[in-house]
């Protein structure tokens, strides 16, 4: 039941932001997420 949640949160954000911010905030989050696993890996 928690795993639902969870996946029903993020659906339901993926949808909010794709409806009404043109995916602004996906975007700014996987860039984030790149420049963290490229710091973290060593190949900043």
């Amino acid at each position: 039941m928690r795993y639902v949640i969870i996946i029903a949160a993020i659906a339901f954000f993926l949808i909010w932001d794709g409806l009404y911010n043109q995916g602004r905030y996906l975007d700014i989050s996987v860039r984030e997420l790149s420049h963290v696993v490229r710091y973290v890996t060593g190949k900043a």
